[in-house]
């Protein structure tokens, strides 16, 4: 069978090629971001990821197997380099890139996975992630019961936010206190822990509250709270930074009263006498005028028919049911929204004449949802009677089975929408695309689309035609994306210092798609050179010379 086997006779350097036996394979290159297309062998081991001009990767094509077997694979020499499969590859839509199997008491540190690596890490094996942003790019992580991921430069928030929907545990997707645990340790470092039944640890703060969801602006809002015994230090955030605050410490609770102009989310923190840290937080809003609608608060989690997740003050509606019509304008905001599933195939349903607006949030499925949104029955487009408007704008991703019922979904440039249903997902309604976006079906095939929702697509408000204001590819799958065309042209947006003196390039790249940064110091031909490749919308320049007076970029999209 032919694979390539690490042997380490030149030392750890994962690149080397005499640190491999590739005799039993046709590969002869080991180099950063060059395809392997075998399988690859590291058992009994120590292998170092050294740091590279750039940030650069260890590639394997798709459909081959890294095995990682009772070994250690680390950075070393400050690297950002990490592992990742070919570009284009990517999960969980597809195309798959490379298998990354961990297990057997390994340890695998590296500052990200990208394009399509599907890593699955055994009940005895860790894995560490020293990026932020997105570590876990165009990836997923499978983790048997036992196995542990930290994220070094990754809040609890940001791993929610980002990536907890990319894990799964014991092929269920991952659920805090059901089949995981998030802990911090004593570096802060947050440490995702798979377990089949797992012991939530004390709490150090066992209840954060507010004496009202929203007030007027310049009335007060009452913080109380309560903390566990071993809790020594807490500290309360209101977007102005931590400062302490105080609690009994015999009832172990404290209050504060606060007086709002703006809407304010409120975080504290608590640290206990083992160094462990807890944060929760909460949200009150500051109504503002007489503007009627309902806003979500998500008090009591993320479920969109729970009424406690709604702040329903400034309007008549008082339920939030399947298929009962809210006749108002709904806002999520800086906000993460689930459509559970539920009993046969339902909706949230918003009453004709009204808006949804979806900002800056995230709406999903989860737990095998096949529910959508619509309108009330009777209602379709582009015939008429219109039925509500949704606005998806402000770096959002929404994702429901369907639309239905006269719904105009309109999705800005830098949004996303995502539908899960086959047969008729977009249902008498109509779609309208700004460009820079993307809309993705997972069960409709290119034929199926053109066949049943070209038509009741716009891209500005003009028709869609293929090859003039978006493009369509099938996802490997069953289903397929629609990638808007951009009116903008590729320029760099910004160029900037971070606090350790590197360079950050800023640029207005498309969904989707990946670009190469190139720098030189004369502008000569021949001059440039290649800094990192694969990357979306910033890159991050660590050996600009501060000698040198002047350096030049430019960026290049990647096919």
């Amino acid at each position: 069978m032919a694979e390539i086997v690490w042997t380490g006779a030149n030392g750890a350097d994962i690149f080397d090629e005499a640190n491999w036996d590739l005799s039993n394979s046709p590969v002869d290159i080991i180099d950063p971001n060059i395809s392997i297309d075998d399988d690859v062998i590291i058992a009994n081991a120590v292998v170092e990821i050294p740091q590279l001009t750039g940030q650069q990767r260890f590639q394997v094509g798709s459909g081959f197997t890294i095995t990682v077997d009772d070994s250690v694979i680390r950075s070393t020499g400050g690297s950002n380099d990490g592992i990742g499969g070919p570009n284009g590859s990517k999960l969980p839509v597809g195309p798959e890139g490379p298998i990354l199997d961990i297990k057997n008491g390994s340890s695998v540190e590296v500052f990200f996975i990208v394009n399509g690596v599907q890593m699955n890490i055994d009940g005895t094996s860790s894995v560490i992630f020293g990026g932020g942003g997105n570590p876990v790019n165009n990836s997923v992580i499978n983790i048997q019961d036992g196995g542990t991921v930290s994220f070094e430069n990754e809040t609890i928030d940001a791993f929610n936010a980002e990536h907890l929907r990319k894990v799964s545990i014991d092929g269920d997707p991952a659920e805090e206190g059901v089949n995981m645990l998030i802990e911090i340790g004593l570096d802060g470092v947050p440490i995702i822990v798979a377990s089949t039944d797992p012991v939530i640890p004390d709490d150090v703060i066992i209840s954060f509250e507010s004496s009202m969801e929203s007030v007027q602006a310049g009335e007060t809002a009452n913080l109380s709270w309560v903390v566990g015994t071993s809790t020594v230090s807490l500290s309360l955030d209101d977007g102005n930074g931590f400062k302490m605050v105080d609690f009994d410490p015999e009832n172990l609770d404290g209050n504060l009263n606060v007086t709002l102009t703006e809407t304010t989310t409120f975080t504290l923190k608590g640290i206990n006498e083992s160094g462990t840290e807890e944060e929760l937080s909460l949200k009150v809003l500051v109504k503002t005028g007489q503007v009627s609608g309902i806003t979500w608060t998500g008090a009591v989690g993320t479920d969109i028919f729970e009424e406690f997740n709604w702040d329903l003050t400034n309007s008549d509606v008082e339920i939030i049911d399947p298929n009962v019509s809210i006749e108002d304008d709904v806002f999520i905001i800086d906000s993460i929204v689930e459509i559970p599933q539920v009993s046969a195939q339902q909706r949230f349903q918003v009453a004709s004449g009204y808006t949804i607006t979806v900002n800056n949030s995230t709406i999903r499925l989860t737990g095998g949802s096949n529910d959508g949104i619509g309108g009330p029955p009777g209602f379709r487009l582009p015939a008429g009677p219109e039925g509500p408007t949704m606005n998806i704008i402000k770096g959002s991703s929404y994702e429901s089975y369907f639309i239905v019922n006269g719904v105009q979904m309109n999705v800005d440039a830098t949004s996303s929408a995502t539908f899960g249903g086959g047969g008729n997902p977009v249902n008498i309604s109509a779609i309208n695309l700004e460009p820079g976006s993307t809309l993705t079906f997972l069960r409709e095939t290119i034929d199926a689309f053109n066949a049943e929702h070209l038509s009741k697509i716009t891209v500005s408000g003009v028709p869609a035609e293929e090859g003039i204001n978006y493009t369509i590819e099938s996802d490997g799958f069953e289903g397929c994306v629609i990638s808007t065309i951009s009116d903008d042209p590729l320029r760099i947006t910004n160029i900037s210092r971070d606090i350790e003196g590197n360079i950050v390039i800023e640029w207005n790249g498309k969904p989707e798609t990946f670009y190469a940064v190139d720098f030189s110091f004369t502008l000569e031909e021949g001059s440039w050179e290649e800094l990192i490749d694969s990357v979306t919308d910033e890159a991050v320049d660590d050996t600009f010379a501060p000698e040198s007076k002047v350096i030049f970029y430019r960026i290049r999209e990647q096919e």
